[in-house]
């Protein structure tokens, strides 16, 4: 995976293709995206406070 230190990549959350909590480069934008919060500890904390601030918006989790 290439990491870019750019915050604008890093807080693009319409482009699939890159975390928006780092601005890596994913695999692919459903299953990579889930391998790569599980593999990169600060990226899975920051998706999990994101989800638990959003968690009531959405009325449960999301089904695969």
């Amino acid at each position: 995976m290439t990491r870019t230190p750019s915050a604008e990549r890093a807080s693009a959350w319409n482009d699939p293709d890159y975390c928006p909590f780092c601005g890596a480069e994913l695999t692919d934008a459903g299953a990579g995206f889930i391998d790569h919060v599980d593999a990169n500890a600060e990226c899975g904390e920051r998706f999990e406070a994101w989800l638990e601030a959003i968690r009531d918006d959405i009325g449960g989790e999301w089904g695969g």
